[in-house]
């Protein structure tokens, strides 16, 4: 029987047996943390300032900055719940590279350690990117924040570049 760690592509398989495949897992997890954790909603919601009809805006519109004003929030965390939003929308639509990325994989059939190794990185990196986005408020924290958000790029890319040499290693 093989470890969780070999599972997850992170240690060496020492046996003959074939490694099971994550992708679809991993979808699922990426998918409830870009649209689920990372969202606002229960935040705003408790603080009064949930628009549904035009959320993007609502932490934009005059009333978030009157219940600052009026101390119902603030001005601290309302900066805060600015950048959780701004790192939830930037999950949703990081979360359509990550798809193709280990669709790309799956129809390639790339070996399943290496894609689970790569998805564990993705979703490791993703999840530290929100971290450091929800609490940054230095110049060392956003540039951080990029290195994290260029990571998940990176682990999409070498993916992308794995399935493409896997699809044409058979072509003459």
């Amino acid at each position: 029987m093989t470890s969780f760690l070999t599972n997850l592509g992170l240690t060496a398989n020492n046996s003959l047996a074939p490694l099971p495949n994550y992708g679809p897992q991993f979808l699922l997890v990426n998918f409830l943390l870009s649209y689920v954790v990372t969202t606002t909603r229960f935040q705003k919601n408790s603080y009064g300032c949930d628009n549904n009809i035009n959320p993007r805006y609502d932490l934009e519109s005059p009333r978030a900055e009157q219940l600052v004003s009026k101390g119902k929030l603030t001005q601290e965390q309302l900066e805060q719940l600015r950048r959780i939003q701004s790192a939830h929308s930037n999950s949703m639509e990081h979360y359509t590279v990550f798809t193709a990325a280990v669709l790309c994989s799956l129809i390639a059939k790339l070996d399943s350690g290496m894609l689970n190794r790569y998805a564990t990185i993705y979703t490791l990196v993703r999840a530290a990117y929100f971290y450091v986005y929800r609490q940054n408020t230095t110049r060392q924290a956003a540039g951080l924040r990029s290195v994290l958000w260029w990571a998940g790029n990176i682990v999409c890319i070498r993916l992308f570049w794995f399935a493409g040499k896997a699809l044409n290693a058979h072509v003459l």
